[in-house]
């Protein structure tokens, strides 16, 4: 009972706090921004590492374990694979990458209705795609990501899993970001967090999230597009090799 009740607490500040971040990105930051454009990117980076930080702080306020080893320098471009459990998975890793937060693919119903993020997505310009419904305007979508020379983040399983298993991966994309611009390639493996993979799911249950996440690479991508569905296999079997080392006690 205590625990369910710390875990509504938690949620009821996320629900109160998501609409005032949202507001000072309104009124304050994006002002800001339109005075001073070229200020937008590091700008933003610093937004978003704070309200990432903020929101890990709430759910570990509710009951919550969040633990990392590792991080992903992103001085330079990287490509970055992480598999998909819940929605804590991009303040994760938003949180793990300095000095930068590349631009992350993330689903075109996000860009509406959202506060906080839906703003985010629109300043920031991250790839929107709807692979299901739109390849081709997807695939436009991450070779001009890719053209602003900034790495990227990507979630190839492309939905939350159910159970925190690695699903198998949506290839087209990755196939386009490898042969667009090569950079090294770092995976983040989590495991803990497919318990609220859902926001119904965080209300009374953020105590139940044992969260570990792992930073692994980098790993140098093939120079030849025919080696590409081999690496991206071996990247696969590498993710789910990991969090089976995570799930027998990694750390």
């Amino acid at each position: 009972m205590l625990r369910a009740l710390r875990s509504l607490l938690a949620f009821a500040l996320l629900a109160v706090g998501f609409p005032l971040w949202g507001a000072f990105q309104r009124v304050v930051l994006l002002p800001y921004l339109l005075l001073r454009p070229s200020a937008r990117m590091p700008a933003m980076d610093v937004f978003m590492r704070a309200a990432a930080a903020w929101v890990l702080s709430m759910v570990r306020l509710g009951g919550a374990r969040v633990r990392h080893r590792g991080a992903i320098p992103t001085g330079s471009p990287a490509l970055v694979l992480m598999n998909h459990q819940s929605l804590l998975d991009i303040p994760r890793v938003v949180n793990l990458c300095r000095p930068r937060v590349p631009p992350i693919v993330t689903r075109k119903l996000y860009a509406r209705g959202i506060p906080l993020v839906s703003l985010i997505l629109r300043i920031r310009e991250d790839p929107l795609v709807e692979p299901d419904r739109d390849t081709k305007g997807s695939i436009a979508a991450l070779k001009r990501a890719v053209g602003r020379n900034r790495g990227i983040v990507l979630f190839p399983e492309g939905h939350r899993t159910r159970g925190g298993e690695v699903s198998p991966f949506e290839t087209a994309g990755l196939r386009v970001l490898l042969r667009e611009r090569p950079a090294p390639v770092y995976l983040v493996v989590t495991d803990g967090y497919w318990t609220c993979r859902t926001l119904s799911d965080f209300v009374f249950n953020m105590g139940r999230i044992d969260g570990r996440t792992e930073v692994l690479g980098p790993y140098e991508p093939p120079a030849s597009p025919a080696e590409f569905p081999a690496f991206i296999e071996r990247m696969r079997e590498t993710m789910v090799a990991h969090l089976e080392s995570l799930r027998r006690g990694g750390f």
